[in-house]
């Protein structure tokens, strides 16, 4: 009796198995919203949030509201990129009156959003790390440091 229970174990455990198995295969390509963002993928959020401070009209503002919201539904961006995004979704809305302070608030957003939530590029080589052949007086060698 104990050799058909081990059978029907196994054959329960063989599908689960290989469920798991194909699931690894399935996640092959890379998720579109897992790469980070670059500043071309970042202009048209850039551009609403500007428009609606400027123009102080619901189109610009609701565009900005709605790409700022993307923003915060990707999984990979800085918790400070997702804060700035939230700050729009409650600030780009029309005002009676489209004061300075409302547009300075709005444009700094809009940088911030251009510098926070963009994807970081690679870090410049600090000179000497890389080039020994190169040399300049006016720089510091860093291995000169370490010596």
């Amino acid at each position: 009796m104990s050799g058909l229970l081990q059978n029907a174990a196994a054959m329960a455990v063989v599908p689960l198995l290989t469920l798991i198995a194909g699931s690894g295969l399935a996640q092959t390509s890379p998720d579109p919203l897992a790469e980070p963002l670059t500043r071309d993928e970042l202009k048209p959020t850039y551009f609403a949030i500007v428009e609606c401070a400027r123009r102080n009209q619901e189109p610009g503002c609701l565009a900005a509201r709605q790409l700022a919201d993307e923003l915060m539904d990707r999984p990979f961006v800085t918790a400070f990129c997702k804060d700035t995004a939230f700050a729009v979704t409650q600030q780009a809305k029309t005002a009676e009156m489209n004061s300075f302070e409302r547009k300075e608030e709005l444009v700094r957003l809009a940088r911030d959003t251009m510098d926070l939530c963009k994807g970081k590029e690679d870090p410049r080589p600090v000179y000497g790390e890389l080039d020994e052949n190169k040399t300049n007086d006016n720089k510091i060698n860093v291995l000169d440091l370490l010596n």
